[in-house]
């Protein structure tokens, strides 16, 4: 661990009062000279100074003048590093014991490692099944658990302990676990919303009894009080066609798309009578995995205890297992006064990419220290040329499949690869299956590196964040802290419109040189993807839509497809805040604001490996794949 106070200080002042080093010698010197290069670079392309401190208050705003659009993305960085500190403090509530969600303690430190701190406060938000419950009940729908809470209370039962109701029951598939208290963690998802599943072979098969697919990268995804609130409140206890926990009336859905064609931007956060979340809502998406004996000991991992599931001996239902996992990445998203949009932030456990062998290909700060020659192998390059309506045909009959996917080797020119070969020993590496109809599908594909590097003002504020951090555990006499091996992979703070060229294959990449700006994003912001809960092509290069499981650019009438409106303007934006907007944002879409969770409908049942479709993908969730 880094113990030098701050490279430069947690206000962006330089400070030279260094006290004495802990770390190797080398290791300091590699710190100080990253340090120094992304403090140039920063300088070389007038990003104003970082300001990130260590502290248990959630920033509600990018704020400087003008809010988000006037940012800069160290300012949008800054920003994501304070809300990912504030999120991972220790919870008041703890586990057993009734209190209020989502509150710091005053009791614990950041990083504190005692027991009695272990829960955070993101962990304490609702799990998307505790909002929108399944029919828990074969004669009528449960309400989400606590509601509508004592008399007079204007959360309407948020803060109840956590309760999963599915269309049916689960019982423990160990029997001795049925009585144990239910855990924050409800990893219900086993997919990349239906599009991949993600495997680290890293992972030993003896670390995770119990486990039919110990390798595989398991899913949450959770919301705050404002989101819940705002269901419930919107919801009638006696009217099933006014509980928006179960699906936003269509008169609302309606109303909401009218507003859009019309005027272009979201309405009123808060609305009522159509859907706009209030600002201040915060939902999170978190990838979890078994650790091996030797990463428990690293103290590089948050764990917690997890709930997952696996198939019972007829294949057809599902049981829980409990067990204790790793945080291996963290989404978090923000619905703000100047980003009505959300501002999206991403960051990943230090060791995710790895070599076949198990060496680290970036480290703590993502920087990366070993190149593969390719990101992966092999992978896939989507030829989307500008579509040729048939002339006078109806709808019905106009192409539905846009462009052709090519298996290449060399994804900058499509290059058709001579053999259709999959990576046959992933070793240590990341690696993920493609689920049909996208190609390739049927084999392992392991990642080597991201598509787009996390780029110089990121990596400074990852060695800012690091560094911060380290002092402040300095100084309250922790010893370390599992925070300091978690980096930001990048932040999306505002919609850019990318004007696709028929001319050009590869779906016309986003490109982009510094200096970046909110107008001028790095490609790794306007593809904002993180490597584990994002992974293959569609998900890593989204942008536009998907025609069905193919990222396009172009409607079937040769038009420009735009997925999210903004002040006044309609945008073709990409990576999250791109599918948020063409799931929820879009009018043709499900007007859910940005929010996918309150689009998409009830959740009926959790995903377990074993449990497949005919087409390959794991049983439908309410909220976690995408509209095709």
């Amino acid at each position: 661990m880094f113990r030098n106070k701050p490279i430069w200080g947690i206000s962006g002042k330089m400070n030279c009062g260094y006290r004495r080093l802990s770390l190797p010698s080398l290791l300091v010197l590699s710190l100080l000279a990253t340090a120094a290069l992304a403090l140039s670079t920063r300088q070389a392309v007038g990003q104003q100074s970082l300001s990130i401190e260590v502290s248990s208050t959630v920033p509600d705003e990018l704020n400087p003048p003008g809010g988000a659009p006037q940012a800069t993305p160290s300012q949008a960085a800054a920003f994501a590093w304070r809300e990912f500190i504030a999120l991972n403090w220790p919870a008041g509530p703890q586990q057993g014991k009734v209190g209020q969600r989502e509150a710091p303690t005053t009791t614990c430190l950041f990083g504190d490692r005692r027991s009695a701190c272990g829960l955070l406060v993101w962990e304490t938000f609702r799990n998307k099944v505790e909002i929108f419950p399944g029919n828990g009940h074969p004669f009528r729908v449960v309400p989400p658990p606590g509601y509508p809470g004592p008399t007079g209370d204007p959360s309407f039962g948020y803060d109840a302990l956590p309760v999963y109701n599915y269309s049916t029951s689960i019982a423990a598939c160990d029997p001795a676990q049925a009585s144990d208290t239910t855990p924050w963690i409800n990893l219900d998802e086993t997919t990349q919303i239906a599009l991949a599943s993600m495997y680290a072979g890293v992972v030993e098969h003896s670390s995770s009894p119990g486990n039919s697919s110990p390798q595989l990268i398991r899913f949450l995804a959770k919301a705050n009080r404002k989101l819940y609130v705002y269901v419930a409140g919107n919801s009638s206890p006696t009217d099933p066609s006014k509980q928006w926990w179960l699906r936003i009336p269509s008169d609302v859905v309606d109303a909401t798309k009218a507003y859009l064609m019309i005027n272009k931007q979201s309405p009123a956060p808060g609305s009522t009578g159509m859907v706009s979340v209030p600002d201040g809502t915060i939902e999170v998406k978190a990838g979890w995995r078994p650790l091996n004996p030797s990463e428990f000991s690293s103290g590089r991992f948050h764990t917690q205890t997890v709930r997952f599931y696996e198939p019972t001996s007829d294949a057809v239902t599902v049981c829980y297992r409990d067990a204790t996992w790793g945080l291996v990445a963290l989404h978090i998203i923000q619905k703000t006064p100047s980003a009505p949009y959300f501002i999206y932030a991403t960051f990943e456990q230090a060791d995710n990419i790895l070599t076949a062998d198990g060496k680290p290909v970036e480290d703590e700060n993502g920087t990366i220290i070993v190149q593969p020659a390719t990101a992966r192998s092999p992978q896939v390059c989507l030829v989307d040329p500008q579509p040729q309506p048939q002339s006078g045909a109806p709808p019905s009959e106009q192409p539905s499949q846009l462009g052709m996917v090519i298996l290449t080797d060399d994804p900058s020119t499509c290059k058709p690869a001579q053999t259709a070969s999959y990576c046959g020993s992933p070793g240590s590496r990341l690696y993920y299956h493609n689920e049909m109809p996208q190609q390739p599908e049927g084999g392992n594909i392991c990642v080597n590196k991201r598509d787009n590097a996390i780029p110089d003002y990121v990596i400074a504020a990852n060695i800012q964040a690091h560094t911060a951090i380290s002092t402040y555990l300095e100084d309250n006499s922790l010893t370390s802290a599992p925070w300091l091996f978690y980096k930001l992979v990048n932040v999306q703070y505002f919609p850019y419109d990318k004007i696709p060229d028929p001319n050009i294959p590869n779906g016309s990449l986003y490109t982009a040189e510094p200096p970046y700006t909110a107008t001028n994003p790095a490609p790794s912001d306007y593809y904002l993807a993180n490597i584990l809960v994002e992974t293959n092509r569609t998900l890593q290069l989204f942008s536009g839509t998907l025609t069905p499981n193919i990222t396009t650019d172009w409607n079937v009438d040769g038009t420009p497809h735009k997925n999210s409106y903004y002040g006044g303007h309609f945008y073709n934006t990409g990576g999250c805040m791109g599918c948020h907007g063409s799931q929820g944002q879009n009018p043709h879409a499900l007007a859910g604001d940005f929010s996918v969770i309150l689009a998409r409908g009830i959740v009926t049942s959790p995903e377990a490996p074993a449990l497949q479709t005919s087409q390959g993908m794991t049983e439908v969730l309410r909220n976690r794949s995408l509209v095709k």
